[in-house]
Protein backbone atom coordinates (compact mmCIF):
# COMPACT_ATOMS: atom_id res chain seq x y z
CA UNK A 1 0.00 0.00 0.00
CA UNK A 2 2.84 2.53 1.00
CA UNK A 3 4.46 1.88 -2.02
CA UNK A 4 2.01 2.24 -4.75
CA UNK A 5 1.38 5.39 -2.88
CA UNK A 6 4.48 6.70 -3.22
CA UNK A 7 4.07 5.47 -6.72
CA UNK A 8 0.97 7.39 -7.17
CA UNK A 9 2.67 10.49 -5.07
CA UNK A 10 5.08 10.72 -8.03
CA UNK A 11 3.32 10.71 -10.99
CA UNK A 12 0.96 12.90 -9.04
CA UNK A 13 3.61 15.31 -8.77
CA UNK A 14 5.03 15.44 -12.18
CA UNK A 15 1.23 15.89 -13.59
CA UNK A 16 0.60 19.13 -11.41
CA UNK A 17 4.35 20.28 -12.64
CA UNK A 18 2.87 19.91 -16.50
CA UNK A 19 -0.27 21.81 -15.45
CA UNK A 20 1.31 24.18 -13.66
CA UNK A 21 3.97 25.14 -16.28
CA UNK A 22 1.52 25.79 -19.02
CA UNK A 23 -1.95 27.57 -16.71
CA UNK A 24 -3.59 24.04 -16.92
CA UNK A 25 -6.12 23.97 -14.47
CA UNK A 26 -6.78 20.84 -12.39
CA UNK A 27 -7.87 20.21 -8.92
CA UNK A 28 -7.83 16.60 -6.43
CA UNK A 29 -11.06 15.62 -6.59
CA UNK A 30 -12.99 13.09 -4.31
CA UNK A 31 -11.24 10.53 -1.99
CA UNK A 32 -7.85 12.70 -2.88
CA UNK A 33 -9.36 15.91 -1.96
CA UNK A 34 -10.75 14.23 1.09
CA UNK A 35 -7.28 12.76 2.25
CA UNK A 36 -5.68 16.24 1.66
CA UNK A 37 -8.14 18.13 3.71
CA UNK A 38 -8.61 15.39 6.66
CA UNK A 39 -5.08 14.32 6.35
CA UNK A 40 -2.84 16.53 4.44
CA UNK A 41 -2.24 13.60 2.67
CA UNK A 42 -3.53 10.18 1.80
CA UNK A 43 -6.28 8.91 2.95
CA UNK A 44 -4.32 6.02 5.06
CA UNK A 45 -6.02 3.08 3.90
CA UNK A 46 -6.84 4.54 0.42
CA UNK A 47 -5.00 2.91 -2.87
CA UNK A 48 -6.25 5.90 -5.09
CA UNK A 49 -5.68 9.42 -6.83
CA UNK A 50 -8.25 11.17 -8.33
CA UNK A 51 -7.86 14.47 -10.16
CA UNK A 52 -10.42 16.80 -12.55
CA UNK A 53 -9.62 18.96 -15.32
CA UNK A 54 -11.77 21.36 -17.69
CA UNK A 55 -11.98 19.44 -21.03
CA UNK A 56 -10.17 22.26 -22.93
CA UNK A 57 -7.42 21.93 -20.28
CA UNK A 58 -7.37 17.85 -19.96
CA UNK A 59 -7.27 17.79 -24.43
CA UNK A 60 -4.24 19.74 -24.19
CA UNK A 61 -2.85 18.18 -21.39
CA UNK A 62 -3.40 14.94 -23.27
CA UNK A 63 -1.69 16.19 -26.20
CA UNK A 64 0.71 17.01 -24.84
CA UNK A 65 2.07 13.93 -22.97
CA UNK A 66 1.59 12.11 -26.06
CA UNK A 67 3.61 14.74 -28.41
CA UNK A 68 6.53 14.55 -25.52
CA UNK A 69 6.83 11.21 -24.22
CA UNK A 70 10.34 10.98 -24.70
CA UNK A 71 10.59 13.55 -22.18
CA UNK A 72 8.73 11.21 -19.56
CA UNK A 73 9.98 8.15 -19.76
CA UNK A 74 8.25 6.42 -16.87
CA UNK A 75 4.97 7.64 -17.76
CA UNK A 76 2.22 6.51 -20.09
CA UNK A 77 -0.70 7.82 -20.83
CA UNK A 78 -4.16 6.01 -20.80
CA UNK A 79 -6.98 6.98 -23.16
CA UNK A 80 -9.55 5.32 -25.46
CA UNK A 81 -8.51 7.84 -28.37
CA UNK A 82 -4.58 5.92 -27.79
CA UNK A 83 -5.01 2.56 -26.86
CA UNK A 84 -7.54 0.39 -28.33
CA UNK A 85 -8.36 -2.22 -25.52
CA UNK A 86 -8.74 0.76 -22.87
CA UNK A 87 -12.05 0.27 -21.59
CA UNK A 88 -12.18 3.67 -19.68
CA UNK A 89 -13.46 6.88 -21.29
CA UNK A 90 -11.29 9.02 -18.54
CA UNK A 91 -7.25 9.05 -18.94
CA UNK A 92 -5.46 7.43 -16.83
CA UNK A 93 -1.27 8.37 -16.28
CA UNK A 94 0.55 4.90 -15.45
CA UNK A 95 4.35 4.00 -14.13
CA UNK A 96 5.91 2.04 -16.85
CA UNK A 97 8.15 0.56 -14.19
CA UNK A 98 5.31 -1.10 -12.57
CA UNK A 99 2.65 -3.45 -13.84
CA UNK A 100 -0.78 -4.80 -12.49
CA UNK A 101 -3.22 -7.22 -12.75
CA UNK A 102 -6.63 -6.26 -12.60
CA UNK A 103 -9.36 -8.29 -11.21
CA UNK A 104 -12.01 -9.01 -13.59
CA UNK A 105 -10.22 -6.66 -16.57
CA UNK A 106 -8.32 -8.01 -19.55
CA UNK A 107 -4.84 -6.26 -19.12
CA UNK A 108 -3.51 -3.43 -21.48
CA UNK A 109 -0.31 -2.54 -20.63
CA UNK A 110 -1.17 -0.65 -16.93
CA UNK A 111 0.87 0.18 -14.39
CA UNK A 112 0.43 1.72 -11.03
CA UNK A 113 -1.78 4.97 -12.23
CA UNK A 114 -3.64 7.98 -11.27
CA UNK A 115 -7.10 8.95 -12.60
CA UNK A 116 -7.92 11.88 -14.68
CA UNK A 117 -11.63 12.76 -14.67
CA UNK A 118 -12.29 15.16 -17.91
CA UNK A 119 -15.15 17.87 -16.82
CA UNK A 120 -17.47 18.95 -19.15
CA UNK A 121 -20.46 21.54 -19.11
CA UNK A 122 -24.06 19.95 -18.03
CA UNK A 123 -26.33 22.33 -17.97
CA UNK A 124 -27.41 25.78 -16.31
CA UNK A 125 -29.77 24.40 -13.98
CA UNK A 126 -30.01 21.62 -11.82
CA UNK A 127 -32.74 19.62 -14.05
CA UNK A 128 -30.63 20.20 -17.12
CA UNK A 129 -27.48 19.17 -15.76
CA UNK A 130 -29.22 15.94 -14.15
CA UNK A 131 -30.96 15.48 -17.32
CA UNK A 132 -27.96 15.41 -19.29
CA UNK A 133 -25.67 13.39 -17.02
CA UNK A 134 -28.15 10.52 -16.41
CA UNK A 135 -27.19 9.78 -20.66
CA UNK A 136 -23.33 9.63 -19.55
CA UNK A 137 -23.96 7.51 -16.38
CA UNK A 138 -26.39 4.77 -18.22
CA UNK A 139 -23.95 4.40 -21.15
CA UNK A 140 -21.04 4.08 -18.89
CA UNK A 141 -22.17 1.89 -16.34
CA UNK A 142 -23.02 -0.34 -19.39
CA UNK A 143 -19.75 0.57 -21.13
CA UNK A 144 -18.13 -0.88 -17.96
CA UNK A 145 -19.93 -3.67 -17.66
CA UNK A 146 -19.12 -4.55 -21.24
CA UNK A 147 -15.66 -4.55 -20.23
CA UNK A 148 -16.14 -7.34 -17.50
CA UNK A 149 -14.13 -10.88 -18.25
CA UNK A 150 -16.79 -12.35 -15.63
CA UNK A 151 -20.19 -11.47 -14.09
CA UNK A 152 -19.81 -9.80 -10.89
CA UNK A 153 -21.91 -8.27 -8.21
CA UNK A 154 -19.09 -6.32 -7.21
CA UNK A 155 -20.71 -3.22 -5.02
CA UNK A 156 -24.62 -3.45 -6.31
CA UNK A 157 -26.36 -3.19 -3.07
CA UNK A 158 -30.07 -2.59 -3.49
CA UNK A 159 -32.38 -5.64 -4.60
CA UNK A 160 -33.70 -3.88 -7.83
CA UNK A 161 -29.96 -3.38 -9.04
CA UNK A 162 -28.67 -7.08 -8.29
CA UNK A 163 -31.39 -8.21 -10.60
CA UNK A 164 -30.79 -6.42 -13.46
CA UNK A 165 -27.27 -7.02 -13.23
CA UNK A 166 -27.19 -9.87 -14.63
CA UNK A 167 -29.33 -9.46 -17.63
CA UNK A 168 -27.21 -5.81 -18.59
CA UNK A 169 -23.97 -7.69 -18.16
CA UNK A 170 -25.19 -10.27 -20.85
CA UNK A 171 -26.62 -7.26 -23.53
CA UNK A 172 -23.70 -5.40 -22.56
CA UNK A 173 -21.36 -7.77 -23.55
CA UNK A 174 -23.00 -8.70 -26.69
CA UNK A 175 -23.27 -5.04 -28.00
CA UNK A 176 -20.04 -4.46 -27.12
CA UNK A 177 -17.66 -1.35 -25.72
CA UNK A 178 -16.89 -0.10 -28.63
CA UNK A 179 -20.41 0.81 -29.09
CA UNK A 180 -20.57 2.94 -25.72
CA UNK A 181 -17.50 4.45 -26.29
CA UNK A 182 -18.39 6.14 -29.41
CA UNK A 183 -21.58 7.00 -27.84
CA UNK A 184 -20.10 8.38 -24.47
CA UNK A 185 -17.89 10.30 -26.93
CA UNK A 186 -20.28 12.42 -27.99
CA UNK A 187 -21.27 13.43 -24.63
CA UNK A 188 -17.68 14.88 -25.13
CA UNK A 189 -17.76 19.19 -24.83
CA UNK A 190 -21.24 19.21 -25.99
CA UNK A 191 -21.49 21.99 -23.45
CA UNK A 192 -18.77 24.08 -22.58
CA UNK A 193 -17.46 24.06 -18.87
CA UNK A 194 -16.57 27.72 -18.72
CA UNK A 195 -20.40 28.90 -19.96
CA UNK A 196 -22.07 26.40 -17.29
CA UNK A 197 -23.74 26.74 -13.80
CA UNK A 198 -23.14 22.96 -13.43
CA UNK A 199 -20.58 20.70 -14.33
CA UNK A 200 -19.13 17.19 -13.95
CA UNK A 201 -17.47 14.23 -15.63
CA UNK A 202 -20.25 13.53 -18.57
CA UNK A 203 -18.94 10.34 -20.01
CA UNK A 204 -18.14 8.74 -16.16
CA UNK A 205 -21.14 10.74 -13.93
CA UNK A 206 -21.65 6.82 -11.51
CA UNK A 207 -22.47 8.85 -8.10
CA UNK A 208 -25.32 11.02 -10.04
CA UNK A 209 -26.54 14.51 -8.21
CA UNK A 210 -23.43 14.09 -6.33
CA UNK A 211 -21.14 14.05 -9.36
CA UNK A 212 -22.87 17.17 -10.41
CA UNK A 213 -21.61 20.50 -9.50
CA UNK A 214 -21.51 23.96 -9.09
CA UNK A 215 -18.71 25.53 -11.63
CA UNK A 216 -18.62 28.54 -9.14
CA UNK A 217 -16.58 25.76 -6.95
CA UNK A 218 -13.93 25.09 -9.13
CA UNK A 219 -13.43 28.55 -10.03
CA UNK A 220 -10.79 29.27 -7.58
CA UNK A 221 -7.69 26.74 -6.74
CA UNK A 222 -5.36 26.90 -4.05
CA UNK A 223 -2.39 25.10 -2.81
CA UNK A 224 -2.83 22.72 -0.39
CA UNK A 225 -0.41 20.27 1.74
CA UNK A 226 -0.56 16.63 0.52
CA UNK A 227 2.03 14.74 1.37
CA UNK A 228 5.81 16.37 1.15
CA UNK A 229 4.05 18.34 -1.86
CA UNK A 230 1.74 21.01 -2.44
CA UNK A 231 -1.44 20.46 -5.43
CA UNK A 232 -4.38 22.50 -6.40
CA UNK A 233 -8.11 22.08 -4.36
CA UNK A 234 -10.83 24.26 -4.82
CA UNK A 235 -11.06 27.16 -2.70
CA UNK A 236 -14.71 26.23 -2.23
CA UNK A 237 -13.68 22.54 -0.87
CA UNK A 238 -15.98 22.65 1.81
CA UNK A 239 -19.04 22.71 -0.20
CA UNK A 240 -17.59 20.20 -2.92
CA UNK A 241 -16.96 17.49 -0.18
CA UNK A 242 -20.44 18.35 1.62
CA UNK A 243 -22.19 17.82 -1.77
CA UNK A 244 -20.59 14.38 -1.96
CA UNK A 245 -20.01 13.07 1.19
CA UNK A 246 -21.70 14.71 4.00
CA UNK A 247 -19.77 14.98 6.68
CA UNK A 248 -16.32 14.38 5.33
CA UNK A 249 -14.56 14.63 8.52
CA UNK A 250 -16.05 12.00 10.27
CA UNK A 251 -13.61 8.86 9.87
CA UNK A 252 -15.72 5.64 8.68
CA UNK A 253 -16.62 2.73 10.96
CA UNK A 254 -12.99 0.49 10.71
CA UNK A 255 -14.42 -2.24 8.46
CA UNK A 256 -15.34 0.18 6.00
CA UNK A 257 -11.40 1.50 5.82
CA UNK A 258 -10.02 -0.44 2.88
CA UNK A 259 -9.30 0.27 -0.68
CA UNK A 260 -11.70 -0.34 -3.58
CA UNK A 261 -9.19 -1.27 -6.24
CA UNK A 262 -9.40 -4.48 -7.27
CA UNK A 263 -5.66 -5.15 -8.88
CA UNK A 264 -2.09 -6.43 -7.39
CA UNK A 265 0.69 -4.12 -8.38
CA UNK A 266 4.10 -5.43 -8.81
CA UNK A 267 7.22 -3.68 -9.81
CA UNK A 268 8.91 -4.77 -13.39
Amino acid sequence: MKEVQQVSLEILHQVAEVCEAHNWRYSLVYGTLIGAIRHQGYIPWDDDVDIMMPRKDYDAFLNYMHEHRAEYPNLKVFDPKSCKDYPYMIARVSDERYGIKMENEKPYGMGVFIDIYPYDGLGNTKQEAVSFGRKGDLLSSLCYQATREHFAMETTTTALKKALKFPTYLVSKCIGKGYFQKQLAKLEGVKSYDEAQYVGCAVWLSGGEKDIFKREWFDDLVLVPFEQYQFRVPKAYDAVLRHIYGDYMQLPPEKDRIGHHYYAAYRK
